[in-house]
């Protein structure tokens, strides 16, 4: 009796002994497995699992999912066919995917999927929770390093920005852009010229290019620039702004743009001028100058205009007075308007004309040379 107790008590202790799997551990040589058997969906979403098969070699794994939530979808594929089964490759191993389609009328909640494989080596059991959540997500964005821009009117403003998809899924993506009324605003991916649209993988980004072209008689001014992306049921946008500090122009002339003028030698004669801001920014303290023949004097009333706001003009009279021993002919002024960001001069032809007096004097001295002439030949003709 007492050998029979010794041995009872000895494989008692050789059964406590034995190795014995760990919690969710499999016995089997059989294993099904996948990275991520835990995600996050959102309703009316269509995701993929891949699951590994690992069995030893050449051994044929049957496969089915055992258990799904009702209305939702889950079918098991590889090499292109629905599939039941698997064989497992020389290295023991083989990979299949799941693909599940979330009903869009899924509540918010945890749900799970249960995927069996069993083979002549064992059985192994799969399960996969998916929590569904009526927020996206990730998200879309649209972002760019520099959002604001300026210079003249008339420039060709270019952003880049970057258009990321962070939700689960690829998309499609329409590309708009709206600006101030006359503008025109393009939005196309970069290296592209034709393309509205933008195809970006889940989790991946890409460059976007916008253009940005403003009329080019647009005031100075800050003006707002919006770019959108819509797809995938998201949409992202950007606000830009295009500083516009104006461009400057000015224009000498006279009021009826004619460039020339009679005086009279040591007599002032006034010549009206305009002075036209024909840019998109004001002008301030326009100075008025001239280059003269030499002995001649050019004043200005006033000699300096305050400012002169885009499309306006000031007038201004010039007021030349020839050298009092000018004689008669045609002599060039220069007169010139300058502002500290642009200038303009115009070349004014001035002719001297005689004076009607002197030309009197002329008419009576030829008339008493002639007279003169008169009485010689009639006092000594008849000699």
């Amino acid at each position: 009796m007492r050998w029979i107790r010794s041995l009872a008590i000895g494989a008692v202790l050789a059964l406590l002994a034995w190795p014995t799997p760990a919690a969710g551990q499999t016995a089997s040589g059989l294993h099904v497995t996948t990275p991520y058997p835990a995600v996050t969906v959102a309703p009316g979403e269509s995701i993929t699992f891949d699951i590994d098969v690992a069995a030893p070699a050449w051994e044929r794994v049957d496969l089915r999912v055992a258990e799904v939530p009702t209305g939702w979808d889950a079918t098991l594929r590889g090499g292109g066919f629905l599939i039941g089964g698997v064989f497992t490759d020389a290295e023991g191993t083989a990979r299949v995917e799941l693909e599940v389609r979330v009903p869009t009328s899924a509540e918010p909640g945890s749900y799970r999927i249960v995927v069996l494989g069993s083979s002549g080596v064992g059985a192994d059991r799969l399960e996969l929770d998916l929590r569904v959540s009526r927020v996206e997500v990730g998200g879309v964005s649209l972002t760019t390093d520099f959002p604001r821009l300026q210079g003249p009117a008339g420039a060709t403003y270019r952003f880049d920005l970057q258009l990321s998809n962070d939700t689960p899924r690829d998309a499609v993506f329409d590309l708009r852009g709206a600006g101030p009324a006359g503008w025109q605003v393009t939005v196309k991916p970069a290296g592209e010229e034709l393309a509205t649209s933008v195809e970006v993988a889940a989790g991946s980004s890409t460059s976007l290019s916008v253009e940005v072209d403003p009329p080019d008689q647009t005031p100075a001014g800050v003006y707002p620039v919006l770019v959108r992306a819509t797809g995938g049921g998201a949409v992202a946008q950007a606000k830009l702004a295009v500083r516009i500090i104006g461009n400057y122009g000015l224009t000498l002339t006279t009021p009826d743009e004619r460039l020339n003028a009679d005086v009279a030698a040591g007599k002032p004669t006034e010549v009206p001028l305009l002075v036209v801001n024909d840019g998109t920014a004001p002008l301030r303290e326009v100075d008025l100058s001239a280059t003269s023949p030499t002995g001649w004097t050019t004043e200005f009333r006033p000699e300096q205009i305050p400012e002169i706001a885009p499309g306006d003009s000031a007038r201004v009279v010039a007021i030349i007075t020839p050298s009092k021993d000018a004689v008669a002919g045609d002599y060039i002024v220069t007169l010139r308007a300058t502002a500290a960001e642009t200038n303009d001069e115009i070349d004014l032809r001035t002719t001297v004309r005689t004076s009607a007096a002197w030309g009197l004097v002329g008419v009576a001295l030829i008339v008493a040379a002639i007279a003169g002439l008169g009485l010689l030949f009639r006092r000594y003709g008849r000699r």
